[in-house]
């Protein structure tokens, strides 16, 4: 694992850090904590697409283990073609945290690694 103080400061400069994090056993959207609607309903709340946000852009990617911390992640393609990546956490509390944000040039491994420094905006 990375330590944060050897990263840039700023998150949107990490798209040249070369990082890969286990999958779970069932690397699918059935582990996750929330479902594809769910996932969907937010996406129509959260996205520049709002109430015209079309499910066919919508597609999961991977889950990650990181640490102790599970998480699922997701991709929606605004009908301006801007990428962003939707985001579920498992806390050890029991809740679940949900993030929308552009993917500002990271990949999925880079993305999930800003959300684990807590670089992402979280609901």
């Amino acid at each position: 694992m990375i330590e944060r103080h050897l990263l840039p400061d700023d998150a949107a400069e990490w798209a040249n850090v070369s990082i890969e994090f286990p999958r779970f056993a069932v690397d699918s959207p059935r582990s996750c904590p929330r479902t594809e609607d769910e996932i969907f309903e937010y996406v129509t709340y959260e996205s520049g697409d709002g109430d015209s946000a079309d499910r066919t852009r919508l597609r999961f990617l991977r889950t990650a283990h990181v640490e102790e911390q599970k998480f699922w992640l997701w991709e929606y393609v605004e009908s301006d073609g801007v990428l962003s990546y939707i985001l579920v956490q498992a806390c050890a509390n029991g809740r679940n945290l949900l993030g929308l944000t552009e993917a500002n040039g990271l990949n999925a491994e880079q993305y999930i690694l800003a959300a684990y420094y807590d670089e992402i905006y979280w609901d």
